[in-house]
């Protein structure tokens, strides 16, 4: 069993900057420390979490949903739950009107806070639960690479 400080500060500060909630003004792998999810879509309008360049690539909104899925998902087993994963429900919103959109990033920031809180309270990091808390950083931090790459052409695209 790891020490459970030797695991959770570079835990929680990395975390925290993948979900663009870092107090840090630098980031270890992104710009800053808000650069990451809440960060980077809370200016976002549902217009541009909604746009694809082809029907079946995934949209900033399907992203979130999924990450919000995980989320959900892990928070299930922090509880002691042993939930079945529905992959295909977790990618199924794909567009999004503004009411939905801010449904969906309060739903992201809730479920993120309570995890975070349940995690900071845990006494103990078995291996099973350290490999699953890399597991997830690790996922949700490819997401959210994914929702930047697609600032990238969405941007580019509202300025041509």
């Amino acid at each position: 069993m790891v020490a459970t400080t030797a695991f959770t500060q570079p835990f929680f500060v990395l975390f925290a900057e993948t979900f663009g909630v870092s107090e840090r003004s630098d980031g270890y792998f992104l710009d800053t420390g808000q650069s990451g999810l809440l960060g980077t879509i809370t200016t976002l309008s549902a217009a541009v979490a909604s746009a694809a360049r082809t029907a079946d690539e995934a949209t900033i909104a399907a992203h979130c949903g999924h990450i919000h899925f995980l989320l959900e998902f892990f928070a299930a087993y922090e509880r002691g739950e042993a939930p079945a994963p529905d992959w295909a429900r977790s990618w199924t919103t794909r567009v999004v009107d503004e009411a939905h959109w801010k449904a969906l990033q309060h739903a992201l920031q809730t479920s993120y806070t309570s995890l975070m809180a349940r995690l900071q309270a845990r006494e103990s990091w078995p291996d099973e639960a350290l490999g699953a808390a890399m597991l997830l950083l690790a996922h949700c931090a490819y997401h959210v690479g994914e929702i930047r790459q697609r600032l990238l052409w969405v941007n580019a695209e509202v300025h041509d």
